[in-house]
């Protein structure tokens, strides 16, 4: 059995306020996991408990590719690092679940609102996940990258945050209630949250301090220059001292390259 401490492949390390992650080799562990999760990521785990062929593994890993073929490079990058982000904080944060499904079910353009949104059901509190992926930035090195990786993803997310704009929070509740449509008690608590923070908007009261985040760098390169441990503990204090947010999850984990894992589903499709 496939534990979180048992990951083949993988090496993990979870501190208050950061977590580590280095994706040695796209194990068979890894593969698995991915069978097992990714309709539950792409659709929610309400559709993928269905037995509808529509949320069948070989259709799903259809309509993913559909989708990230159209796409540009940067786009395709990015895309892969949401998903091994949905699976990773699937295996490795326990206390979360995933309440906004990875597709955008409505077309196949990239979802419009916010990566990953999870839940937090001891604490009935939701945390706002976002991913910025990328490869070696010029002049820096791994460490620097995924620095750079998380100012973007705190800046971007903190704008988002502030603005008052309804159409975020109106795709995140239509998006967990497609999601969670078979778990009614984590629907409604959810949605509660999320309309309450939409009247709050429509008042034009937008605001980033009471907000939960997790901020996430995906980056893909060389492990001979691996990420280091100390500055990313480093990131998660020096950004959770600006209180912006109300609470903040610092996440960095690095690959060699993301195209393994798009050959690994290609593979799969066949």
């Amino acid at each position: 059995m496939i534990t979180a401490t048992n990951i083949d492949g993988i090496r993990f390390s979870r501190q208050k306020g950061y977590a580590i992650c280095h994706i040695d080799n796209l194990s068979d562990d890894i593969k698995e996991i991915l069978r097992k999760q990714l309709a539950s990521v792409c659709y929610g785990p309400s559709k993928a408990a269905s037995t509808r062929k529509a949320y069948s593994y070989k259709k799903t890993l259809s309509e993913f590719l559909s989708r990230y073929e159209t796409k540009a490079p940067d786009t395709k990058m990015g895309m892969i690092g949401e998903l091994l982000t949905h699976i990773l904080v699937m295996q490795f944060f326990e206390e979360f679940s995933a309440v906004s499904p990875y597709f955008n079910l409505e077309e196949r353009s990239i979802k419009k609102g916010f990566d990953v949104i999870l839940y937090s059901r001891g604490k009935n509190e939701l945390w706002i996940t976002e991913v910025k992926s990328g490869e070696l930035h010029k002049n820096k090195n791994a460490t620097e990258t995924v620095i750079a990786l998380l100012g973007t993803a705190k800046r971007d997310l903190n704008r988002r945050l502030n603005e008052n704009h309804t159409t975020f929070w109106e795709n995140a509740i239509n998006g967990a209630t497609i999601a969670l449509e078979n778990k009614k008690d984590m629907k409604d608590a959810v949605v509660e949250i999320l309309g309450n923070i939409e009247d709050e908007i429509v008042d034009e009261n937008a605001k980033s301090t009471d907000k939960n985040v997790i901020l996430v760098s995906s980056l893909f390169s060389s492990l001979s220059d691996e990420i280091k441990e100390t500055d990313i503990k480093g990131a998660s204090i020096s950004i959770a001292g600006e209180k912006i947010f109300k609470e903040v999850i610092v996440f960095s984990f690095q690959k060699s390259t993301y195209q393994k894992v798009v050959d690994f589903l290609k593979s799969e499709a066949e």
